[in-house]
């Protein structure tokens, strides 16, 4: 009895044993079943977006000869190319690809897979679909080994952002063209004005009205000058102040007729100094009036002596411009706040009123002239 009793015990227990194996059996292929089903589906939506994504995509073999041939492709690039899926699949790139694109792209595969990179670059490919601007790139797969097995690479289409591009810089230089026609033509239409005021100025007998037209020569020249740096400049924007300065203070040793020799020029800067065209109008009328001021007036006689204007950027977003002689010095009577010539009277108001600016005076050793403005 103790014999069968003993028996019975172990057919138990090996029927629980089996039982455990066979619900571990189920219980296993339930969870196989359910994994598949995951990849399924995972590999569904893989599909859905390889096939629906704008981008060209592809899937190269890496093979021992060198070759690349391709494994799979989705919808957009059959779209691009115009070709089946049983046109490219299997066929190496060198089928595919048309020249200059594939000696690039295969540079750009080796140069992927020898620095375990992803490369991109841009280029140009024409498929009889039409002509395709792309920006490409191209990654390594890596087997167990370090052997690189696959290449996956992606083409995003920018050829309708080239074309936006390409026609904006061809607006963009229709426009360049009639400003510089505009600043051409003013200045022509400013130097005709020069010219018939000079005639007058010939023409007329009365001291007072020639110098009076001189004067309104020079200040038309100085604002014609102005649109000459803009016409000749690659910066429809703004001008270097320090070299129209420089420029500006030659023609008027020109048309005053001083010898280089009586007066010394210095210009300084601690650096450039730029300005748009609505500040270097008025600036360059102030600069005007105050160097043939100088010019005409510190110096009498035979004089000699220095004139010095100094063009700086302050700290506070400001241009400070300074004119200095050591000549004999603006008369006691003279308020340049208040001035009664037409000269320092225009000097004033352009200051305040275009410039929005502050001018101050100081008259030990000659005369000094400061004026600044916000930029």
């Amino acid at each position: 009895m103790k014999d069968q009793s003993k028996t019975k015990q172990v057919l138990i227990q090996e029927l629980v044993s089996l039982r455990r194996r066979i619900a571990g059996l189920e219980q296993s292929e339930s969870e196989r079943k359910q994994a598949d089903e995951a990849l399924r589906e995972s590999e569904q939506r893989l599909a859905s977006i390889y096939n629906t994504v704008g981008d060209v995509i592809f899937h190269l073999a890496v093979e021992p000869a060198g070759q690349f041939r391709f494994i799979s492709v989705n919808s957009a690039f059959l779209k691009v190319t115009g070709l089946s899926p049983e046109m490219v699949v299997g066929r190496t790139v060198n089928e595919i690809i048309p020249e200059p694109s594939l000696t690039m792209a295969i540079g750009k595969y080796r140069q992927a897979i020898a620095e375990n990179t992803i490369v991109r670059w841009e280029e140009i490919s024409d498929y009889p679909t039409g002509r395709l601007t792309g920006v490409v790139s191209i990654a390594p797969v890596f087997d167990d080994k370090g052997t690189c097995t696959n290449l996956v690479g992606s083409v995003h289409d920018i050829t309708e952002r080239k074309q936006a591009e390409e026609q904006l810089h061809a607006s963009l230089q229709e426009k360049e063209l009639l400003l510089r026609e505009v600043h051409h033509r003013v200045k022509s239409n400013m130097q005709v004005i020069s010219g018939l005021l000079d005639l007058q100025a010939r023409s007329t007998r009365n001291p007072e009205l020639t110098g009076m037209l001189n004067e309104s020569q020079s200040r038309i020249q100085s604002m014609a000058m102005i649109h000459e740096k803009f016409y000749n400049s690659k910066d429809f924007t703004r001008i270097d102040l320090v070299v129209y300065v420089r420029d500006l203070s030659q023609e008027l040793f020109q048309l005053l007729k001083i010898n280089p020799g009586k007066i010394d020029l210095i210009v300084q800067t601690d650096g450039d100094v730029y300005v748009d065209i609505d500040k270097a109008i008025p600036c360059g009328l102030i600069l005007n009036e105050l160097i043939s001021n100088a010019l005409k007036h510190a110096f009498p006689g035979d004089r000699q002596g220095k004139l010095q204007i100094l063009i700086n950027e302050t700290k506070n977003t400001e241009i400070e411009i300074v004119v200095r002689d050591n000549g004999v010095g603006l008369p006691d009577d003279v308020d340049i706040h208040q001035p009664r010539s037409v000269g320092l009277h225009l000097v004033n108001g352009l200051v305040r009123n275009q410039l929005s600016g502050q001018m101050e005076v100081r008259r030990d050793a000659g005369t000094e002239i400061l004026f600044k403005f916000p930029l």
